[in-house]
């Protein structure tokens, strides 16, 4: 007797059912399509942030796929992946309207914030271990476990992300300058260089070694390394006492062993001075207005070329997982505030957050 209960009903049956309904004003399956039109406060989970300065827009990332917007003048706008899985990546394409993430499957998404809909995915083949976009445009550089950097581009007026023939090679290094590399070696980052004669890229690989790509010309023009590190000749600022002293032979030897780079930025509005972080806690300054390579240094030039700043002088050193540079208005292009973010990762009970 259940059986008319539980059994499924036909087409037929739905379409006719449905149009009884729509005839006597009753409520329809589709008037029971539960969807988000506002969402107000941050969304629990939260572990990324974009910023976008020209529209003063803040996208917030979570654990679960989804991305809290929030601009000035009450605006607030929530956007759900269809994949309810962490970002690894997120940012703006600056003043276009335009939001791109890269989630914890590789995939690349562009969210069209005006529509509020994922406007185009595109699945990546390998590990993204590195994502930025060009500074206003809609290009984007991806890097991989494999060691290699590929250039994307995203077509609005197709609603297509596609990959441009352009890429730098893995071997690049060992071909130009005879360095082995190992099998696999992830790209940490990359970063356009602003103000740079031509289109230069800097890669940064997860051995610690650094290079400075000029697009136009095909070729390497600046590489350095964990060797280039003899901070024998440098100014080590201790931030925990507020003092400045040389570091001692037999640590400056210890320091140039191989070391693991974690995060990156942009020190200065030109693009001469590049702040690294490191998995053992260091962060490095790097001066690379000079294009001679590491290899043509003399003590003059490899004195003036590094800074570490040493934030604890204990046994327990986080890595530097995050860094964020904030321009001050200096005349010099070099004046600003440095906020670093140490940890396991993003979240974790013991953390340091130091902003100066």
């Amino acid at each position: 007797m259940f059986t008319k209960f539980f059994q499924k009903p036909t087409q037929q049956q739905q379409q006719q059912q449905q149009q009884r309904n729509e005839a006597e004003g009753s409520l329809t399956p589709a008037d029971f399509n539960p969807r988000i039109d506002f969402h107000y406060g941050i969304p629990s989970t939260a572990s990324i942030l974009a910023f976008d300065s020209i529209q003063s827009l803040l996208a917030i990332g979570t654990l679960d796929g989804r991305i809290k917007v929030i601009g000035g003048d009450n605006v607030e706008g929530l956007l759900v992946s269809p994949k309810q899985l962490p970002f690894k990546n997120l940012e703006f394409l600056q003043n276009q309207g335009f939001l791109a993430s890269v989630s914890s499957d590789n995939e690349i998404q562009v969210w069209d914030l005006e529509n509020r809909v994922l406007a185009s995915a595109l699945q990546w083949g390998s590990n993204i271990t590195s994502f930025s976009v060009i500074y206003g445009t809609s290009y984007m550089y991806i890097g991989s476990e494999h060691g290699d950097v590929t250039v994307l581009k995203y077509y609005a007026d197709d609603r297509k992300i596609l990959q441009l023939p352009y890429y730098i090679p893995a071997n690049i290094i060992s071909d130009e300058d005879g360095m082995s590399l190992p099998d696999q070696l992830s790209v940490i980052g990359v970063l356009h260089q602003p103000c740079s004669p031509g289109n230069r890229i800097l890669v940064a690989y997860e051995n610690g070694l650094i290079i400075l790509w000029d697009a136009s010309e095909d070729q390497v023009v600046l590489v350095r390394g964990s060797k280039d590190l003899e901070l024998k000749y440098k100014t080590v600022v201790d931030c925990v006492k507020g003092t400045k002293h040389d570091l001692p032979d037999h640590l400056s030897n210890q320091n140039q062993m191989e070391k693991e780079i974690s995060s990156l930025c942009w020190a200065s509005e030109n693009g001469s001075v590049l702040a690294v972080g490191y998995v053992d806690g260091d962060i490095v300054f790097w001066d690379i207005s000079n294009d001679v390579s590491s290899k043509d240094w003399g003590p003059e030039e490899s004195a003036d070329s590094v800074v570490k700043l040493q934030l604890a002088s204990g046994n327990r050193r986080l890595p530097v997982i995050v860094l964020h540079w904030s321009m001050t208005g200096s005349c010099n292009h070099q004046g600003g505030q440095l906020f670093v973010y140490g940890g396991d990762q993003i979240g974790s009970e013991e953390v340091l957050t130091v902003w100066f």
